[in-house]
């Protein structure tokens, strides 16, 4: 492993998403670089772990351009970018065409602003629509003129249109028209200029694949969402690998898709089912969240795909995907505030913590990023007195 001349950074906030990231290379011989970004990075638990090369801080998104060409222009081999936010991923393919002289990048086709075109949910349902793939009914609300289509179907769920334009916690499940009216005045006054409504559907399970792909080469899980917090619109906090086949089949006809695009990168993908039949509910054109899964599943994809960009060989021993069902894996600071409200007992928590084969911030190898974590994960709960 010691002739890989390519550098590889990684880029996005003070997230757990980076923390895993580091720690996927880290664990398979390679220290990644770290650009954080935002006003809390500088102290954040994110720069805390042994496995970083070098961290920088800034404090934007929009600084990520001019960072990277002045850090790294001058390298002799193209160092491989990773995004981990969505932020951070629209704001490297709005300038693909200047970084990727220099880089190695994401792309759909090699082809600027594509990926942050497919950010928005209004297009993911066209390309949905383009590969057969089911989806819930949707449409963009233009908040300075609301109407809503006269065959929408309620409850309904509101959402940003492009999650780097929104905030998660203003997702909303609406159950009338006046109710959904009511919501999106009040977005307004927030400063949102349009806004998704989607059917709401009233679903058994989730399902979530993510993985890398980049031409022929694919490497994924699929997993089921045991648990996500919060309940409604919420991230998985207890996830179990499935090789449910329906499940596998569905996903198959994504990645498909992905291939016929030529996308490049990597991917989270939102599957419910309602009755046993599955729709689309959402892709995260980036790396997961639910990234530190992999060190219970052992698909480094992430890794792979560095390996498929900078043309090396993957090691023998790493796998491609992974079916076994007795993995589970758990966010532990987000899984925890079901224990605090109520919706499960400690005991059954702790029954699933020792089923686990890796959590988001406890990884025994790395753990001064944990303990930072907890303790200011303990001081908010004390501040807020809950969750």
């Amino acid at each position: 492993m010691g002739d890989l001349k390519n550098k590889v950074i990684l880029i996005g906030g003070n997230h757990h998403n980076g923390l895993g990231l580091a720690r996927v290379f880290g664990v398979n011989g390679i220290k990644p670089y770290g650009v954080i970004v935002g006003e809390d990075a500088e102290h954040g638990f994110v720069r805390k772990s042994k496995y970083w090369a070098k961290t920088w801080v800034i404090k934007s998104d929009v600084e990520i351009f001019e960072f990277l060409l002045s850090a790294f222009q001058d390298e002799k081999e193209k160092p491989v970018v990773i995004p981990y936010s969505d932020g951070a991923a629209e704001e490297i393919d709005l300038n693909l065409d200047r970084l990727k002289k220099y880089f190695l990048l994401p792309s759909i086709g090699g082809q600027q602003g594509k990926i942050a075109e497919l950010m928005d949910k209004q297009k993911q349902v066209e390309f949905a629509q383009t590969y057969g793939i089911p989806m819930a009914k949707s449409c963009v609300v233009d908040l300075s003129d609301i109407r809503l289509p006269e065959d929408m179907i309620y409850p309904c769920i509101v959402k940003p249109v492009v999650s780097a334009e929104g905030e998660k916690s203003d997702i909303r499940k609406c159950d009338t028209e006046t109710q959904t009216v009511a919501y999106l005045q009040e977005l307004r006054q927030k400063g949102y200029h349009r806004f998704l409504v989607q059917e709401y559907l009233n679903y058994d399970t989730e399902y979530l694949m993510v993985g890398s792909i980049s031409g022929q080469n694919q490497c994924w899980v699929n997993s089921k969402k045991i648990r996500v917090w919060p309940v409604v619109g919420g991230s998985s906090s207890c996830l179990q690998v499935t090789n449910q086949k329906n499940v596998s089949d569905f996903f198959e006809s994504v990645r498909y898709a992905f291939q016929q695009i030529t996308y490049d990168g990597f991917y989270d993908v939102d599957v419910l089912q309602v009755n046993g039949k599955l729709y689309l509910n959402e892709v995260n054109w980036r790396n997961s969240g639910t990234i530190y899964s992999v060190l219970g599943s052992k698909v480094y994809y992430p890794v792979n795909w560095y390996y498929w960009k900078t043309k090396n060989q993957s090691p023998e021993n790493f796998i491609q995907s992974c079916l076994d069902e007795t993995v589970y894996t758990i966010d532990e600071s987000l899984d925890l505030r079901h224990v605090a409200c109520g919706n499960i007992t400690l005991k059954q928590w702790l029954r699933d913590k020792k089923k686990s084969k890796a959590f988001a911030l406890w990884y025994t190898p790395d753990m001064r990023p944990a303990i930072a974590q907890y303790l200011h994960l303990l001081k908010e709960l004390i501040k807020r007195h809950g969750v």
